[in-house]
């Protein structure tokens, strides 16, 4: 009976993540509201997975409603306070409210709790970017594509490395 009993979890978990994958990839080619609805598919699926919501806080930052995905952020942190991922996805969301200094703040928690996740990195590269630091842009940049080669194809169309878009460090970690 126990096997009955985790099937239905099962089988709502493999549903989330067939919604998620979708909604990463709808994400990547910048279509947000459909991604944004195939993430609240998977939170319907499975309401418990803290990475689903921080993607959804991602969505709802580029279509303009940081406030929403900082509240979002916000849950996820106060339940599972060592999730890094949502710290970033916070500090991308209060970084475009125009709250820079608290977007620095939770960028390096994110970073401090996983420092060999390519996306704390990929996103604190994004915050250099847009606030001018090329140095540390860099730098991030560089983990972000060491820990995940696979990140290369985002990066080199991310309109949050446009100021650094024409440099030569960039093309250089970007080229395929």
């Amino acid at each position: 009976m126990k096997g009955e009993a985790e099937k239905p979890k099962d089988t709502a978990h493999l549903r989330a993540q067939v919604h998620f994958q979708r909604g990463r990839q709808l994400f990547n080619a910048n279509r947000f509201e459909e991604a944004l609805a195939a993430f609240e598919e998977a939170i319907a699926a499975d309401p418990e997975y803290p990475r689903i919501h921080t993607a959804k806080a991602n969505a709802l930052t580029m279509l303009g409603r940081a406030e929403e995905a900082v509240a979002v952020c916000e849950e996820v942190i106060r339940k599972k306070p060592d999730f890094a991922l949502a710290y970033t996805a916070k500090g991308s969301a209060l970084h475009r409210a125009g709250r820079s200094g608290e977007a620095l703040e939770n960028h390096r928690r994110g970073v401090e709790l996983a420092p060999e996740e390519h996306l704390t990195h990929y996103n604190f590269a994004c915050y250099w970017a847009l606030e001018g630091n090329e140095k540390e842009c860099e730098a991030h940049l560089r983990r972000a594509l060491e820990l995940d080669p696979k990140a290369k194809p985002k990066a080199a169309t991310d309109a949050d490395f446009a100021s650094v878009r024409g440099k030569e460090w960039f093309q250089d970690l970007v080229a395929f």
